[in-house]
């Protein structure tokens, strides 16, 4: 019988509960899963053996690797992105665009430095003790972010990221879906917004090069789309 265990600070027990809703679409009815609290921490406990459950330990490392390249790194961000000229939702897009950019490449290091771990993962201690390479790139990249922006340089810079965007994602209603249908909840890593402001951070954190839109999106989405994803969006017919 094999267990895996990740943990974090309570105060950040939504990345718990993001991890768990991942890795129970994957979980074989023979292994077990709990949720533990104690000493000002949540844990994740799975319990099992199997071929199923070696593919449950890299799901896990999946999500403990978006933990780490969305919630930390917006947190991050957040304490050192401020530009001038943009209202919040704009710092939002601006915020999301810049995590997006660089998710694959960020995720795919965290996931090679979680290989060298065992069967227990600490996030928040991984994180301080492991990645500091991380944490000084993420430091880089803030310094380079204008300190003013204008709508228009925003646009810009959305286009820029969008070059380097694969795949498409489907919007319907509120909720966004990848090619395979599957729900995107990336955005539930950001403590802070409304839903609908969620909505368009799922799009951007996607990385997706493409939208097409399943039904009418709202006049705010609809905005959204074709700001910043002109000539990559499609529109259901009306």
């Amino acid at each position: 019988m094999k267990s895996l265990l990740v943990s974090e600070r309570d105060t950040h027990c939504r990345y718990i509960a993001y991890i768990a809703a991942g890795c129970a679409a994957f979980k074989p009815q023979a292994v077990a899963a709990s949720v533990r609290l104690a000493g000002g921490r949540v844990g994740y406990a799975l319990r099992g053996d199997g071929v199923r459950f070696s593919r449950l330990r890299a799901v896990l490392a999946e999500k403990i690797a978006e933990v780490i390249c969305v919630g930390y790194k917006y947190e991050f961000l957040c304490g050192q992105v401020h530009p001038a000229g943009l209202s919040r939702d704009q710092r939002e897009i601006l915020l999301a665009a810049v995590i997006a950019a660089d998710f694959a490449e960020d995720a795919r290091y965290v996931r090679l430095r979680l290989a060298e771990e065992k069967e227990e993962h600490c996030i928040d201690g991984f994180f301080r003790f492991r990645l500091r390479a991380l944490s000084e790139k993420w430091q880089t990249v803030a310094a380079c972010i204008p300190p003013a922006f204008t709508e228009g340089q925003l646009a810009e810079f959305m286009r820029y990221v969008l070059v380097t965007g694969s795949g498409r994602v489907f919007l319907k209603e509120g909720d966004v879906f990848d090619s395979r249908l599957r729900r995107l909840r990336r955005a539930a890593l950001i403590e802070e917004g409304k839903p609908e402001l969620n909505t368009l951070r799922e799009i951007v954190l996607s990385g997706a090069g493409t939208v097409e839109c399943l039904g009418a999106p709202s006049s705010r989405q609809e905005r959204f789309l074709r700001t910043y994803y002109a000539g990559r969006v499609g529109f259901a017919a009306r």
